[in-house]
């Protein structure tokens, strides 16, 4: 947002001064161009790269989400990174990781505009429209994790008319929802501190606490419909589980539980 104050220049020496000394972004890679954080970061923990180790781009020519979608990423507007960090998880709870990184985006989104809401798994919205997804891919050795690279895209001061056609609906950034330029270097520290308070309290105190804080930002009783697999399940959103999985009640008042899959949310729909 415009405060009088002159912006401070997005590149690696401010970034490295801020976050020096810091659990996540003490080590900072900054590149102005590359296919794609994620990728970067990967290698990197597979080097040995130390947990809180960041990656991050003014532009990626690959960038991407879920299912392989592609993730627009021009350069100067907004922030594409990726974070190594290595909990004592078991594999099968790395989803917890994908949902805990969402209540850390949405919850320093939400000091800049209001109604920030989660889509599970992995979307950040404003007003029903995606301001910031997270892709998150794990390394593993039987039942250790070995490393998790969490890769964050959030619209900052991206234009609408920026964004492809075919997204422009469903698409915004925080300059579309408040009608100012945003600081990307305060957003990028704001948004590591969060990660920070999250992942450590993830460590400290499991799920539960994360699993509280999502489902206020999540708008249950929301009709959706999930494609899981060969699966197409429609019914009312009623939470996630102590697992992060999805509960969807279907119009005979079953509960299904849904551990991955793509959701759509179903408009003017009455209530089951």
């Amino acid at each position: 947002m415009d405060n009088g104050k002159q912006p401070v220049d997005f590149n690696e020496d401010t970034l490295r001064g801020l976050l020096s000394g810091r659990r996540i972004g003490g080590s900072v890679y900054f590149f102005r161009k590359v296919a794609s954080t994620n990728e970067i970061a990967c290698e990197l923990a597979l080097k040995g790269a130390s947990e809180g180790t960041v990656v991050i781009a003014d532009a990626q020519t690959k960038g991407k989400g879920r299912f392989n979608r592609v993730w627009q990423s021009p350069a100067g507007c907004n922030l594409y990174t990726s974070i190594v960090i290595r909990p004592p998880t078991e594999p099968a709870l790395a989803s917890q990781i994908t949902l805990m990184t969402g209540v850390a985006v949405a919850e320093i989104l939400s000091s800049y505009c209001p109604y920030v809401t989660l889509k599970w798994p992995n979307d950040v919205q404003i007003g029903g429209k995606k301001v910031s997804g997270i892709l998150a891919q794990m390394r593993a050795s039987g039942k250790r994790v070995d490393f998790i690279i969490v890769g964050i895209g959030t619209n900052i001061n991206m234009k609408r008319d920026a964004f492809e056609e075919t997204i422009q609906d469903i698409s915004t950034s925080l300059r579309e929802e408040t009608g100012g330029d945003i600081s990307r270097v305060d957003l990028t520290v704001k948004l590591y501190d969060s990660f920070e308070r999250w992942y450590a309290r993830y460590i400290r105190d499991g799920f539960d606490p994360i699993r509280d804080m999502w489902l206020k930002y999540n708008s249950k009783g929301r009709h959706v419909q999930v494609v899981s697999g060969n699966e197409l399940y429609k019914g009312e959103v009623v939470g996630i589980d102590g697992d992060g999985a999805l509960l969807l009640r279907d119009e005979n008042k079953i509960t299904r539980r849904i551990i991955a899959g793509d959701v759509s949310i179903l408009r003017g729909l009455v209530c089951f």
